[in-house]
């Protein structure tokens, strides 16, 4: 539900990301999400750059989506993203894409990232600067599933 989000991305669909059935092929949800996730970081202020220098870079370790209805070439999807839930080491985010202006849900995903060191790869906890910065946008809904 939109009302459970803070941040949202719009990305028009590109006519290279339909199949020959004329809708988004389904790997494609990967990338949205990807673009997302990442505008969702912009919006913490934090640039990848920013984040390895507080030791807090990811890698995706699982993804869950949701097929409910297709998106078309030229549609233009809200990208819903939130931080569901913060482990020791890990981030859950909660993803849901709408058609621009309408509350009907087309697609939802769940990832799971965890925080490595760049160096050796091993995950590491989620630093508390990145906690806080998380925790300001989102507010009372972290953790809270």
């Amino acid at each position: 539900m939109k009302s459970e989000f803070k941040f949202h991305h719009d990305i028009r669909v590109r006519f290279a990301d339909t199949d020959l059935q004329g809708i988004v092929f389904n790997g494609n949800y990967l990338t949205y999400y990807d673009v997302a996730w990442t505008e969702y970081f912009r919006e913490l202020g934090l640039t990848y750059q920013k984040m390895l220098e507080m030791n807090a870079d990811t890698v995706l370790a699982r993804t869950e989506i949701d097929f409910k209805a297709p998106a078309r070439f030229d549609d233009i999807l809200e990208i819903y993203v939130r931080v569901a839930k913060i482990g020791n080491s890990s981030l859950l985010f909660r993803f849901e894409i709408y058609l621009q202006g309408e509350d009907r849900l087309l697609n939802a995903a769940t990832s799971l990232y965890v925080c490595i060191d760049s160096k050796t790869l091993k995950s590491t906890r989620v630093p508390d600067a990145l906690r806080s910065l998380i925790s300001e946008l989102e507010g009372t809904t972290v953790n809270r599933e």
